[in-house]
């Protein structure tokens, strides 16, 4: 499993994590004749993948990143070495294979990056697993995600339960400083000046903290706040502007 577990058990803390967290419980925990299909989606950098790699980690899930260079077999393939089976020779060999140790285990599979699959008409791919197995499985993807899973009907349907991501609060901004900045306390008038800055957005924050940091050891100050970072800039996303020589 290529995921990132830098922090797990205090980035568990975070909301969105707990937001799906209590996602797979539902779909693991819901009766028979319930679907099982269920979507967490948001902007990107609101901390989608961070929650995915905590319940992977916790709930000994299947995790698979879609790439942009992925086919179907190519897809099916990457399922079946995360659940350690050997790569069906032919699309149908793959599914067949995928489906089986799904229904024998019944592992949540996690799909991140599921916009893509979507994009080339490749979700049928998830029903289709999900039928033959029974097994739960959740999307995970843009603010985009759900309109593009209402074309498929047959998928549509299946969804059990929706988690639309939201933005970092200062309590997440306060656990990303403890998971990521053991040098330098942080005071919450400058974490909420961070989350505004950063729109919310889990990765920005996780940079300007970096940012932050380094200046305050540079500084040699064991305690950043507003007063002290005045009005430094903070990264927002937005290449600067080219200074033209005068």
């Amino acid at each position: 499993m290529s995921i990132e577990t830098k922090g797990m058990p205090k980035a568990a803390t975070l909301a969105n994590v707990t937001a799906l967290l209590a996602v797979a419980e539902e779909l693991q925990n819901r009766a028979e004749h319930l679907p099982g299909l269920g979507v967490m989606y948001g902007p990107s950098g609101y901390g989608k993948s961070i929650a995915a790699t905590v319940v992977a980690v916790s709930h000994h899930a299947a995790y698979v990143e879609v790439k942009d260079f992925m086919t179907r077999k190519s897809f099916l393939e990457a399922v079946a070495v995360e659940l350690g089976l050997r790569p069906g020779r032919t699309l149908a060999e793959a599914a067949a294979l995928v489906g089986e140790e799904l229904a024998r285990t019944q592992r949540l599979l996690i799909v991140d990056e599921a916009d893509i699959l979507a994009d080339r008409n490749a979700l049928e791919i998830v029903r289709s697993l999900h039928m033959s197995s029974g097994s739960p499985i959740l999307l995970i993807g843009e603010e985009a995600l759900p309109g593009k899973i209402r074309r498929f009907e047959r998928i549509h349907n299946r969804v059990l339960t929706w988690a639309p991501a939201q933005p970092a609060s200062l309590a997440d901004a306060r656990q990303l400083a403890t998971i990521y900045c053991g040098r330098v306390a942080f005071d919450d008038d400058l974490l909420d000046h961070i989350v505004r800055k950063s729109q919310g957005r889990v990765r920005r924050i996780v940079v300007n903290l970096d940012r932050v940091e380094k200046d305050a050891v540079r500084a040699r100050v064991d305690r950043a706040d507003r007063a002290w970072w005045g009005d430094r800039d903070l990264y927002t996303g937005d290449a600067p502007a080219r200074k033209v020589p005068q």
